[in-house]
């Protein structure tokens, strides 16, 4: 039922060794101010979001196994994989596989798209258009379009890079972003088309995933043919692209501010100190958030 996966939270879990039965992890609400630890199971529960319901009424978890089978435990591998590794990865001692890179894209594709926020998005979008939806529906929509976002990822120019820092990144209820630089700030909600893209997500407070708009991605997007059934398409091949670095200590606070501007609700943390509530005051509480394009 989460909106976020279990294991993605595990990551940002606080080190607490009194915990000894359930992680936790520091919860921050944006429109009460209030910071607290919560278990990781009960982190950010929408139990209706993917609600589908057969001819007889009775729900249909088919949904959520889809996005537990396929998508949450390839990436609980990948990250699990890229977490204990690091040195070695850092050193060119050992390669990501395709299964653990495409793991992390599935699970980057679904966290642009199975949140609150896009659900509202969608029926704002129908209802403007004078479209007539079933609540069903829209569950659907979401695992159409996260399948079109993993072919998009994978074609473009994906980093994982690790931290220069003390300072951990933050991570959100959305915790993918979809923005691009402007000036010496950036925007948040930036279209598919737009040849500036950048889709970024923390993995834990050490890890950060991006992918870079490339003529590929963009050739994808464009030359998608939905009125085509799957097995009469043309196979395309490519080279997908996906490389290893760091970051130092001014993309991580550039990251943590995209992440307080792309939060629906809540910003999540595995430690909290004065500054991080300073930055969280400034920023962050009773902020109605980011104007999304």
């Amino acid at each position: 039922m989460h909106t976020v996966a279990e294991s993605y939270f595990e990551a940002f879990a606080v080190d607490d060794p009194t915990r000894r039965n359930t992680a936790g992890i520091w919860r921050f609400n944006r429109s009460s101010g209030e910071g607290k630890v919560v278990g990781v199971r009960d982190s950010e529960v929408h139990r209706d979001i993917y609600t589908v319901y057969d001819e007889d009424g009775k729900p249909d978890t088919g949904i959520e196994t889809i996005l537990c089978d396929q998508v949450e435990s390839a990436f609980g591998d990948a990250r699990k994989f890229l977490l204990d590794e690091q040195q070695s990865i850092r050193e060119n001692r050992v390669q990501l596989s395709k299964e653990h890179w495409t793991g992390v894209a599935k699970f980057v594709a679904a966290q642009l798209l199975r949140t609150p926020r896009f659900f509202e998005g969608m029926r704002a979008y129908l209802t403007a258009n004078g479209l007539a939806y079933e609540d069903d529906t829209l569950p659907i929509v979401m695992l159409v379009l996260i399948e079109r976002w993993i072919t998009r990822l994978v074609r473009m120019r994906g980093m994982l890079v690790y931290t220069e820092t003390d300072l951990p990144l933050l991570t959100s209820d959305n915790p993918a972003v979809m923005w691009k630089k402007q000036g010496d700030g950036f925007v948040c909600g930036v279209d598919q088309y737009d040849r500036e893209l950048v889709v970024s997500c923390p993995l834990s407070p050490t890890l950060l995933y991006f992918a870079y708009q490339t003529e590929e991605s963009l050739r994808a997007v464009h030359a998608e043919r939905h009125d085509i059934p799957r097995d009469q398409r043309q196979p395309e091949l490519f080279t997908s692209n996906c490389v290893f670095g760091t970051v130092p200590e001014w993309e991580v606070k550039r990251q943590n501010q995209l992440c307080l501007q792309n939060a629906h609700k809540n910003v999540y943390a595995n430690y909290c100190d004065k500054p991080l509530l300073k930055f969280l005051q400034n920023r962050f509480f009773s902020n109605a958030g980011a104007v999304l394009l």
